[in-house]
């Protein structure tokens, strides 16, 4: 914002019209950029201020997810060794 009042106060020639649509300028250049530093930030107080690193997260899903897989599949061949040694 500091560079855009910069550049209508000491570089537009016609500087007795500050401030009419030029704020319209400056609304719209703000709505992009703030979100994105918003986003920048969340990230980084994330990962280095609370330890939150969703990368090693999602590789302890995926690992917690093939447990529980292998854990199911045991259980079905469990399953099926009592059902083969009840009819023996």
């Amino acid at each position: 914002m500091f560079a855009f009042q910069f550049y209508q106060g000491s570089l537009v020639e016609d500087s007795t019209k500050i401030d009419e649509n030029e704020i319209l300028y400056v609304i719209a250049v703000t709505m992009v950029i703030v979100p994105i530093v918003y986003f920048i930030r969340v990230k980084l107080v994330d990962k280095y201020v609370h330890g939150i690193d969703l990368k090693a997260m999602d590789t302890e899903l995926k690992l917690h997810k093939e447990k529980e897989a292998i854990r199911k599949e045991l259980e079905k061949l469990e399953r099926r060794r009592e059902a083969l040694s009840k009819k023996s």
